[in-house]
Parts: C-alpha cells; structure tokens; sequence
C-alpha cells in the first residue's frame, strides 16, 4: 500500500476541501437545527448556573479578600493557606453580617410598604380619580378639560399598569431567587473553591494560553485580559459602592421630609443607578408615582426635585470620585451598550453593558493601532480629522 504524502501540493488541496465541505456541512445541519442545538444550550448553561454564581460571586469578593490578606502577609507564623482561608473567612463574614442587617432594618420596612401598596389597590385608584379631577378644576374651558380629563386618563392607566407589571416582576424575581436558593448555595461553595486556589487557575489558564498561541500572541492576550479586568472590576465594584451610598442617601432625604414608602423606593433608586446614564430616569419615575399613590402631589413634586438633584451629586461629584474614567466610553457610546446589552440581555445587561463594551473597544483599540504603527501611521484619532471638522 502507497503512503500518503502529506507534504504533496494534491494532497494539501484535497485536505482543505475536504475541511470546507464539511464545515459546510455542519453548518448547513447547524442552522436546520438551530431550535435543537440551541435548546442544548440552555440546558448546558443551566446546569452551569452554580458555576456561573460561583465565579461572579469569587471575582466581586476577590479585592476584599487581597486587602484583607495584605496585612496578614506580615505574621511569617501563618502559611499562605492560612492567610488566605482567614482572608476568606473574614470577606464572606462581612458579607454574611451586612446582608443580615440589611434584612434585619430593611426587610421588614420593605415587606411591610409592599403589602400596603398592593393591599390599598382600590383606595389608590379612587385617590388617582380625585386627582385627576382636582387638576381639572384649574382649566375654565370645559372642552378643553374633557380633554385634558381623558388624556389625563390614559396616561395614569399606563403608570397603573406600570406599577402592577413592576409589581408582578418583583413577586416573579422573589419566586426564583427562593427556587434558587439550592444553586445559590452551591455557587457560594464553588466560590470558596475559586477563592482558595485562585492563584493556580490563573496560572492553569495561562499555561493552556501559552501552549496554544505563539508568544507576541499570548503576551497580548495576557494584556489584553489584564486591562479588561482593571475595567470591569473597578467599574463593577465602583457602581457598587456609589449606588449603595445614593440609596441610603435617598432614604435619609425621605425620612427627613416624611416621604411614605421609604424602603422601597430608596430600594428601588439605589438598585436602578446601578445602570448608567438611564438608571436615575428609571428609578425616579416609579419612585415619583409611589409617592404621589402614598402622599400628595406636593409631596410627588418634591421628590422629584429631590431624585434630580441627589442624581447631579451623584453624577458630578460622587460618580466622578469612585468611578473616575473607568470606562473611557463617549456618553452616545454608554448609551449604545446600554440599549442593546439590555436589550439583549434585560436588566444584567444594563449593568455589564458598558464596561463590557469599554473592554470590547480595548481589544479592538489594540488591534487597530497594531495595524496602523506596522503601516508606519498614526495611532491619534485626531490626526485624521480635516481642517474643516477638526476634533476638540
């Protein structure tokens, strides 16, 4: 029998023909059985859910825990294990007792202004009537306020049904978070795992890297990774912190002016501002009509101003503190990663949308200017601005 000789010109032809019809193949049978393939895929990544916890839970923790282990890097008595196995016991300690607070002060608070919010549905909407009529009263034309009365009309039925959607997803999420509560507890125990021996997965990641890339390629990838997780991290953890601090700062501004529904809306404007950009529009606007449901119209109009300014604070001095230039993105490109992640993705890709995009842009920022310095071009998107439109 002849041996085969790889090194012939047919036989190399004959090899990627053979490559490209069955890629063809393949995706011909991928695209006719797209609904089956892709179904598969849900039920991979379901499976994979406690892994998924486990890691975003492992990554949030992780600065914590090196700050933590810092200090105690100085007691030579201690083993790395044991530095890092009460570096750990003290990060998820923290996070057991503030949890534990929060439900503690917050919870009952909350589940107690949710109760009167849907218990008080009917007295609501007469109160919702008797406003439409009391701003009826300031308009002498009487067509123009039959009108105004059913426009009027239309718009707080929309918000009605605003809230009781709003509602309806909030007893949804709580019915999941409670079926989850087995994965939950296994994404904490993977956690621990990724915590205790996150050093060696790194390296184990590298290692693979390393063996499958040559080295300019590899060296890149490395950077590449690292800029990315100085983006996301800070980004992450920063948006944390500062919507953290514009939820109790709500909350105080409201127990001072006596506003009703405290918990929920602090609850509802620290969670939203987690979304840049939209995420001060979005939390005001429940947060202005549970006010005006549970107190008057003057009341309403004050918050208003109240979440406006508290927002400028956020926006111009606080964000700007914590955050810095995190992300490097334009405001129409936050805007872009916040419509379409969220779109794709709903709330989650709200919050990951930008520095997601802001580390995509890296990338690709990277690449573009490889090509352009082996060209012997400039790599400063000013100098190809014309005269006529010059870049400020």
């Amino acid at each position: 029998m002849k041996k085969i000789e790889w090194n012939n010109k047919y036989t190399t032809i004959a090899v990627y023909v053979f490559l490209v019809v069955a890629a063809c193949l393949l995706f011909k049978a991928g695209v006719e059985q797209f609904d089956v393939i892709w179904g598969w895929f849900q039920k991979i990544i379901g499976y994979l859910f406690p892994f998924i916890y486990g890691f975003v839970l492992a990554y949030l923790l992780s600065p914590l825990v090196r700050r933590i282990e810092k200090p105690l890097k100085n007691n030579t008595q201690l083993r790395p294990k044991a530095r890092r196995g009460i570096a750990m016991a003290c990060a998820y300690l923290l996070v057991v007792i503030i949890i534990g607070v929060f439900g503690m002060v917050v919870g009952p608070v909350l589940a107690e202004s949710t109760a009167q919010l849907v218990g008080n549905v009917s007295f609501y909407s007469k109160k919702i009537n008797e406003l439409i009529n009391q701003l009826i009263s300031y308009i002498p034309d009487e067509s123009i306020s039959q009108e105004v009365q059913a426009a009027l009309t239309q718009v707080f039925e929309v918000l009605y049904a605003f809230i009781s959607s709003f509602l309806t997803q909030v007893v949804s999420i709580a019915t999941k978070v409670v079926s989850s509560v087995i994965e939950v507890v296994m994404g904490i125990i993977i956690s621990i795992y990724m915590l205790g021996d996150k050093e060696r997965l790194i390296a184990q990641t590298k290692k693979v890297f390393s063996a499958l890339l040559p080295e300019r390629a590899y060296r890149q990838v490395i950077r590449v990774a690292h800029d990315s997780n100085q983006k996301f991290s800070g980004f992450i953890t920063g948006k944390i912190v500062d919507s953290t601090i514009i939820g109790l700062l709500c909350a105080v501004g409201m127990l001072i002016f006596r506003m009703p529904f405290v918990a929920l809306v602090s609850l509802i404007v620290g969670i939203t501002n987690v979304i840049p950009y939209f995420g001060p529009i979005i939390g005001a606007v429940p947060g202005v009509i549970l006010v005006l449901i549970g107190g008057d119209l003057m009341q309403a109009l004050f918050f208003a101003i109240f979440v406006l300014a508290l927002q400028q604070f956020d926006g111009n001095i606080l964000g700007p503190a914590i955050l810095g230039q995190s992300t490097g993105l334009s405001a129409m490109w936050v805007v872009f990663a916040i419509l379409l992640f969220g779109g794709l993705y709903g709330f989650v890709g709200m919050i990951i949308g930008v520095p997601l995009l802001a580390v995509i842009f890296g990338v690709l920022r990277s690449i573009i200017d490889a090509i352009l310095r082996k060209k012997g071009m400039s790599t400063d998107s000013r100098d190809y601005a014309s005269d006529q439109h010059p870049v400020q």
